[in-house]
């Protein structure tokens, strides 16, 4: 299981770079807002990097394409103990949880993960914090982002995206593995 620490929203690129410059390191990053033609905020992309900082920049392949609403997100792995213990993060547990959303959650500017789920089962749970690093929010930041995401890797069991407070979803299982 891997628990993510999500930490914004940061308004700007420059903001997003800054705080990850000196409290992130390696991690992950959600972009939500509006692309061209579209109406309402969406999540839009998850990404990775072993210096987050350096992948917020104004030329990204993707997060240029976002240009009303944005707001960047910042994810590090912790452990589900309490707080100041943190789970090693290796290239591995990064890319299962980008992984996963990408996947599941049908993010619109990611194409790499989305084709086709992990070969491995993996359970990510989100947290969302001010971008004090301190302050829980008791709300998700987005509507479509799950509190967790439960995927079993099994044939017969579904994939679950749950909603704390009631709201779960049940995708069905064709067949997670390709043979």
């Amino acid at each position: 299981m891997i628990a993510i620490h999500w930490f914004g929203p940061f308004k700007s690129l420059d903001d997003a770079r800054q705080s990850a410059k000196e409290e992130l390191g390696s991690g992950l990053y959600m972009c939500t807002g509006r692309v061209k033609s579209q109406r309402s905020v969406q999540l839009q992309y998850i990404g990775i990097g072993g210096t987050v900082h350096t992948r917020l920049v104004n030329s990204h392949h993707k997060l240029s394409e976002v240009t009303d609403s944005r707001q960047i997100w910042l994810g590090q792995p912790s452990s589900a103990e309490p707080s100041g213990k943190k789970l090693k993060m290796t290239q591995a547990t990064l890319d299962y949880a980008e992984w996963l959303h990408a996947h599941f959650l049908k993010l619109p500017l990611n194409e790499k993960k989305t084709r086709k789920p992990p070969e491995r089962p993996v359970t990510v749970l989100n947290r969302w914090f001010k971008t004090n690093y301190e302050t829980p929010y008791r709300n998700r930041p987005h509507p479509d982002w799950p509190d967790l995401v439960d995927y079993p890797w099994f044939d017969d069991m579904p994939t679950r995206l749950v909603w704390f407070g009631g709201k779960q979803r049940l995708l069905p299982s064709p067949s997670y593995r390709v043979l």
